[in-house]
């Protein structure tokens, strides 16, 4: 069975746009996080959630967004906990009844 150089042209098309799409995914989900990450980093009271089953890069990256945070506001807000910097740079967060407790 033969087949004609117009098939080959085709599948080789529709391969490089398939291609093309699937490396497209890619970018845009590495923009979203790259978003993600830049609104996380202006607003030290929106919350940032840590839990054990984000996967380890994510897991440094929240962390890193998190100190940058504390190292420019003073303050950052984890897993619904705000945390402030003290004066000497301990890290510390008031108790229910008002005192701080560094951590």
């Amino acid at each position: 069975m033969l087949i004609s150089q117009s098939s080959k042209n085709q599948y080789i098309l529709k391969k490089n746009l398939f291609l093309k799409r699937f490396k497209n995914k890619g970018n845009l989900r590495e923009k979203l996080s790259e978003r993600f990450s830049y609104s996380l980093m202006g607003d030290p009271d929106s919350d940032i959630k840590i839990g054990s089953w984000y996967s380890e890069i994510e897991l440094r990256e929240k962390a890193d967004i998190h100190r940058a945070r504390l190292s420019k506001y003073g303050r950052s807000k984890m897993n619904g906990e705000m945390l402030y910097v003290g004066p000497k740079g301990g890290v510390y967060k008031y108790n229910s009844d008002g005192k701080k407790k560094y951590l």
